[in-house]
């Protein structure tokens, strides 16, 4: 057999938010300490340089979170691959 294949951001989100909701030390140490929080549930440990911030909602405040777009092309990424070329950019 193969190996399990890993886990996804959002089953891994949902994973702590199930123990946050189930577990009220748990959801302090998240607000407090988020890093050692996750890694405590997720056993993944979450580089210095990734900034997490942990809100909650409530009735009377909810939040959306646009993540990150992981479908575009930086222009770096774009001018290895081809990119656009006109004749200001070009030196035509």
């Amino acid at each position: 057999m193969g190996e399990a294949a890993a886990p996804t951001r959002g089953e891994l989100e949902a994973q702590v938010i199930a123990r946050a909701w189930a577990d009220e030390g748990f959801r302090q140490r998240l607000q407090s300490d988020p890093r050692a929080a996750l890694t405590e549930e997720t056993g993944i440990s979450i580089p210095e340089s990734i900034k997490i911030e942990v809100v909650e909602e409530t009735p009377e405040k909810a939040y959306l979170v646009i993540p990150m777009n992981r479908v575009a092309i930086s222009d770096e990424e774009l001018d290895v691959a081809g990119g656009y070329c006109d004749s200001d950019s070009c030196g035509i």
